[in-house]
């Protein structure tokens, strides 16, 4: 089986995503795909007790859920059981519920490291939120991942990187829509500046991506733009440059990426002239671009080498 093809998974690997039936003669049915470090993941059944603990089975990951059920009870350790609607669950630090669900229920997950999303927020809440009305993008979202597990092709290695950026993107969009920009305690620079910065992350590969370009898509000015990140030591041209290195750094270090040039990748992420992607990549990280492969690949070979024994 090759990686990130859809398969049904038991209860063995469903308790490694942090899911435990707490009745072992509740039948559920469970499928994954993983695409990369982004894990898609779908769980059906009748009544059944669920406890989930993501935090401590997936430590690194956030989680956004997507809940369907007709009747749903849900408790904090230690704590009383409440009703509550399904609907979208954003829990950045993970989720640590006890679930009732009466009657057929639908689960469908994404997680999602959450280094990947500081791209979109400043810094990511400290608690999970429910949101019960559905907006477009999370509607979205729900029927793309389903989508991706209901079909069982085998997808070739560009296809999942792709799929692995599209989650990446829709989650920190929906982050910095639903939770950041309504908590209320980011003040209006803040927030205009991390819904710059998350254009910015979305479109860092268009060459033709620039600080005016920027200011068009969130509704500012340029002058008034350029103030807002000036307060934060930084510049829009500053950000862009920064996120085109930071996706060059990723293309470079995949291996699925390796038949690309220098100047292939120089193109994909945005920079056009390989001289400006060797530039911003020793400013960012100290390294070339092949000085990154090699390291990598310094990095791999002792791996394989055990792996061969």
């Amino acid at each position: 089986m090759s990686p990130g093809d859809v398969r049904e998974i038991g209860s063995g690997e469903l308790l490694s995503h942090g899911v435990h039936v707490v009745d072992d003669r509740t039948r559920i049915t469970a499928t994954q795909r993983t695409p990369g470090p982004v894990i898609l993941l779908s769980m059906q059944g009748a009544a059944s007790e669920l406890s989930i603990d993501t935090v401590t089975a997936r430590p690194d990951h956030a989680v956004f859920a997507f809940v369907d059920a007709a009747g749903l009870v849900t408790k904090e350790p230690n704590g009383p059981w409440m009703p509550v609607e399904g609907g979208l669950v954003v829990a950045p630090p993970g989720i640590a519920q006890h679930v009732r669900c009466a009657g057929s229920w639908s689960i469908t997950a994404a997680y999602v490291p959450r280094a990947t999303l500081g791209a979109f927020v400043a810094a990511l809440p400290a608690t999970a939120q429910v949101l019960e009305e559905r907006r477009p993008l999370d509607r979205a979202m729900q029927a793309f991942v389903e989508q991706v597990l209901a079909v069982e092709d085998t997808e070739t290695a560009i296809e999942r990187y792709a799929i692995e950026r599209l989650i990446v993107e829709m989650s920190g969009a929906i982050l910095l829509d639903r939770t950041d920009g309504a908590s209320g305690h980011r003040s209006p620079h803040a927030a205009l500046r991390d819904k710059a910065v998350a254009v910015i992350a979305q479109q860092c590969s268009d060459p033709a991506l620039n600080p005016a370009r920027v200011a068009r898509e969130v509704r500012s000015s340029l002058r008034q733009l350029q103030l807002v990140f000036a307060e934060a030591e930084n510049s829009v041209a500053g950000e862009i440059r920064h996120q085109r290195a930071r996706l060059a750094k990723s293309l470079l270090l995949d291996s699925r990426f390796d038949s690309l040039s220098i100047e292939q990748i120089s193109q994909r992420a945005g920079f056009p002239p390989p001289i400006s992607l060797r530039r911003a990549l020793e400013e960012e990280y100290g390294a070339t671009p092949r000085a990154l492969r090699a390291h990598r690949e310094a990095a791999q070979r002792p791996q394989n080498e055990t792996a061969d024994r």
